[in-house]
């Protein structure tokens, strides 16, 4: 039974509800000049239980509708007996008052039935328990003692946690005014359907948000690491550095870019420039000692590279991309073919290379055709930073390894 507000009217629409009787669902009564409504509330949307109790018969408000027929019901089994109004009729001793007994004294009447002095009842439980509630708050069901013992450790320290929000969101709720106003249930609709309507708003404006993308954070940050490197300004504006990295797409075109501006390859002859760019296209796991029979320059012009590749590593992790150093510069760097690389461009057969690894003759193939590649892309770099004596070298390493079986236009012979 729920009572609504003072300023509520059945609308014409609700002609439905016209049609309802007491102890039906959805049925709108009147009673004390206000309106109340049978209404079915889940347990899950009561707020707050009040510690007030009024004693009522829940059948006179709602009867589960049962199937009506001669003889007796399982659900009730009294349903063919008489009431005890009619059985006084049939009594010889109706009105007969036992010795020593007072007879009962007859209640007035009132001229209402029983269901309407029920109503009327109720209806004044809920009237009194409004005003109390308006003017000092009605007294709540403390539902720590009723769970009492029922929680122990950190669920009890939860429990208590949930009860004190609530609390403090029931002091809030009665601080406002509005609950009490005639026409709250309109004013809640549009205050509804305008929050609804902000909430798909601001839904719609984060999917057109660069925020809703999932690599975003990810492009921010490898944005500002390109800032710190100066490949672009803060204009977003691509500079010297970032149109050179843009020549190369073999490799990792951030560790070409800095040999290429620290002007190590065009330390270096063109042989040593070819082997130690072997380093970043072989992919494969093999020794990765270098041979003692290369040569000192190109040796520590190695060392020089996987020292890029470290510094490199470390400025992504300073700008919050999941990148370790070392391994970044272990996975980024395979020294495994520069041996190999190198005595290639000196001219030594493919034969007497594949004696110098274990690595298999298609790998060393596929490799050294890349690198070929890769010469183009660098001297591509060389144009673009003004470089002609690196221009020159390029164009020598890659006619340094451009010959024999390695590029020949088919293995078959006809």
């Amino acid at each position: 039974m729920v009572l609504l507000p003072e300023g509520f009217t059945l609308s014409d629409d609700d002609s439905q509800s016209r049609d309802l009787k007491l102890g039906d669902l959805n049925y709108v009564g009147k009673s004390y000049d206000r309106n109340f409504v049978i209404h079915e509330i889940e347990v899950s949307h009561i707020f707050l239980v009040s510690s007030l109790k009024a004693k009522i018969d829940s059948k006179v408000f709602f009867q589960e509708s049962s199937k009506k027929g001669p003889g007796l019901s399982l659900s009730s089994p009294f349903a063919g007996a008489k009431s005890i109004k009619s059985r006084q009729d049939d009594d010889p001793f109706a009105g007969m008052v036992a010795r020593g007994k007072k007879a009962p004294v007859q209640s007035k009447p009132t001229g209402l039935s029983q269901e309407a002095q029920l109503v009327d009842e109720a209806m004044s439980h809920l009237i009194k328990t409004e005003a109390v509630e308006k003017n000092t708050g009605v007294e709540l069901l403390d539902l720590r003692d009723c769970a009492k013992n029922m929680h122990q450790g950190n669920q009890e320290m939860e429990f208590r946690h949930s009860f004190d929000a609530l609390e403090r969101a029931t002091a809030l709720a009665r601080e406002f005014q509005s609950h009490y106003h005639p026409n709250l249930e309109k004013h809640y609709t549009t205050v509804d359907r305008k929050e609804t309507l902000r909430s798909r708003v601001m839904a719609l404006r984060h999917l057109l948000s660069n925020e809703s993308l999932q690599l975003f954070p990810d492009y921010l940050q490898r944005k500002s690491l390109l800032q710190k490197l100066g490949y672009i300004d803060e204009n977003d504006t691509v500079c010297l550095k970032g149109r050179v990295a843009c020549e190369v797409n073999t490799c990792e075109s951030l560790i070409v870019t800095e040999m290429v501006f620290e002007g190590m390859l065009s330390e270096l002859e063109p042989t040593e420039i070819v082997a130690l760019l072997s380093a970043l296209l072989f992919q494969e796991k093999s020794d990765e000692e270098l041979d003692s029979e290369l040569p000192q320059r190109l040796v520590s012009s190695c060392e020089r590279m996987r020292g890029i590749a470290v510094y490199l590593g470390e400025k992504q992790k300073e700008c919050g991309l999941p990148v370790d150093p070392l391994e970044y510069a272990a996975t980024s760097l395979k020294m495994g073919l520069i041996h190999v690389v190198y005595e290639w461009a000196c001219g030594v057969p493919f034969s007497s290379i594949c004696e110098l690894t274990d690595v298999q003759e298609g790998s060393i193939v596929r490799c050294i055709t890349r690198l070929d590649e890769l010469c183009r892309e660098v001297r591509n770099c060389a144009r673009v930073v003004g470089n002609p004596t690196l221009y020159r070298k390029m164009e020598a390493a890659s006619e340094a390894i451009k010959r024999d079986i390695v590029f020949a236009s088919s293995l078959y012979v006809a």
